[in-house]
């Protein structure tokens, strides 16, 4: 993998980068939230983004460099499963604009714990808990970012080597750029990439159709005798395996990447700063239209990749998926400019995934759980609003450098570890706690906090342990104890069983709570007045 750019090319992708970064810098800083905007998420309507771009920075949101990487590399070794997770990942977006953004924004003020709150499923215990639930889903998902683009940094230097030097460093500028940024400024820095890595990866799908002719048949054969599967390529199981653990897996893959996709904390921190039920249409259009599209060429680019680099990705062997956008880019392009092209878009992603996750991770350490024994909002005196802004941003800004500091470090510590299960360990944390307490606390009226609480720490368990005992744990050569076996059953993609567990927890908890039997729960919600439009 060290010959992937030719000096030049390597020099043009750094250029590039580093110029990327100064800008986004200087933009954070320029139009970046002030120190009293409220926890960095809520400022006036003067510094709002416009719908239109609080879209794309949504869209945004949802594509980070393990789904460009990781869905392609999909695609390329296994054919019809990688479909799935864009599947799953189009419907969660969906459901995600039906069911969430709107009355989120109208009753999250902050961020979504003030949702239970404001319904009575709430609390200090309540708070706590979805804060930290969040950075365990934040967490994990910032050090396979850095993780990710340290290796493909040190690889494009061509001195493996220098990996760790490159997470911290890249590590370092991301978490200055969400400490200084706020939600608008990190928004913008979203835009930038959207702006760079689409057109990119478009032409790239273009590319590869236009070497076969514009036929997506004959690119589908293509990729049918590159990858060695023959027809089986264009079925399901490759990825997921046949039986019933195939089907458990393809069923999990697609329902709890829709849940996970759902909860994301960085989009939800997104959906509360929307501006109107207007701008939240807005909103949806233009992440629906961002994401089809987005996903419609990496699926194009990793059919491709198949069809013209199969063989070489199978003789590097499972390690090399994170590369398979840079080696179709080399055997489209000769030259390496399509290659440093596209090592510039998983450059930018990866900056712009975590500049979000860590500013959502900051402010839920910050809010949430540093915060949560604070006095309530509504019962400041009036006037000390300001105040209470100014600490809530102080503390958020403080916790996004904490947590991005922490994960540079673990990043490093985990850098040789298998990335896959701790992918999907956040995905199915994300999908199976914080999605079904999201729904209920929005269209349940009998939900309580002892319902969100089993929910929230109870799937969180049910997660950790399904994959304890799955393959990812023990029993082959890639799982973390290879020497063991202490597998229980095969499946890899436990959301068919987490996510409905997530659901009845929290069902069992509220059904069984003793103050709501005793009718000491309040049932009625706390609805805020009514937006304009």
């Amino acid at each position: 993998m060290t010959t992937l750019l030719d000096p030049s090319s390597r020099s043009l992708v750094f250029a590039v980068f580093s110029v990327f970064v100064v800008i986004c810098l200087m933009l954070c800083i320029v139009t970046g939230a002030d120190e009293d905007d409220r926890a960095l998420v809520r400022s006036d309507g003067r510094r709002r983004l416009r719908s239109w771009q609080q879209g794309i920075a949504m869209g945004g949101d949802t594509t980070t460099v393990a789904t460009v990487t990781v869905l392609v590399g999909m695609v390329a070794a296994a054919g019809f499963d990688g479909l799935g997770v864009m599947l799953g990942s189009l419907i969660g977006v969906m459901l995600l604009l039906v069911l969430v953004v709107e009355p989120l924004r109208r009753h999250a003020s902050l961020t979504a714990a003030d949702l239970l709150d404001a319904r009575g499923s709430g609390g200090p215990a309540v708070r706590v808990s979805w804060g930290v639930v969040t950075l365990f889903v934040c967490f994990p998902l910032l050090v396979v970012q850095l993780v990710v683009v340290g290796n493909v940094a040190a690889a494009l230097i061509g001195q493996p080597g220098t990996r760790t030097g490159c997470i911290v460093v890249i590590g370092c500028a991301m978490t200055a750029l969400a400490v200084s940024g706020g939600i608008r400024g990190t928004g913008v820095v979203m835009i930038a990439k959207s702006a760079i890595a689409l057109p990119v990866l478009v032409v790239a799908a273009v590319l590869v159709l236009h070497r076969f002719g514009g036929d997506p048949g004959r690119l589908l054969d293509a990729a049918a005798h590159g990858s060695r599967m023959g027809e089986a390529y264009l079925r399901p199981g490759g990825y997921t395996g046949d039986g019933w653990v195939g089907a458990v897996n393809r069923i999990g893959q697609t329902f709890g990447m829709s849940m996970a996709t759902l909860a994301m904390p960085a989009v939800l921190m997104r959906a509360i700063s929307t501006k109107s039920p207007r701008g939240a249409r807005t909103v949806g259009r233009w992440m629906l239209g961002e994401l089809t599209l987005l996903y419609g060429a990496l699926t194009v680019v990793g059919v491709g990749a198949a069809a013209l680099v199969g063989e070489a990705l199978r003789e590097a062997g499972p390690a090399a998926q994170v590369f398979t956008p840079l080696m179709l880019g080399r055997a489209l392009d000769g030259g390496g400019i399509l290659v440093a092209a596209l090592a510039c878009v998983l450059f930018l992603t990866a900056l712009a995934a975590v500049v979000d996750v860590t500013l959502a991770a900051g402010i839920a350490l910050g809010r949430d759980v540093l915060g949560a024994f604070g006095e309530p909002a509504g019962s400041r005196p009036a006037g000390t609003a300001g105040t209470a802004g100014t600490a809530d941003g102080a503390a958020s800004r403080w916790s996004a450098a904490l947590t991005g500091t922490l994960a540079a470090v673990a990043a490093v510590v985990a850098a040789d570890w298998n990335l896959v299960v701790v992918s999907t360990l956040w995905l199915a944390v994300c999908g199976a706690a914080l999605a079904p307490v999201l729904l209920y606390a929005l269209y349940w009226p009998g939900f309580t906090a002892r319902g969100a609480l089993w929910c929230l720490w109870g799937a969180t368990v049910v997660s950790v342990v399904a994959l304890a005992v799955s393959p990812y744990a023990s029993g082959t050569p890639g799982s973390i104890f290879p020497g063991h076996d202490f597998r229980i059953w095969d499946v890899t993609i436990p959301g068919l069983v987490t996510v409905p567990a997530g659901f009845l927890l929290g069902w069992l908890g509220s059904v069984t709570d003793p103050r709501r039997a005793a009718g000491a729960v309040p049932v009625a919600e706390r609805r805020r007045e009514p937006d304009t439009v």
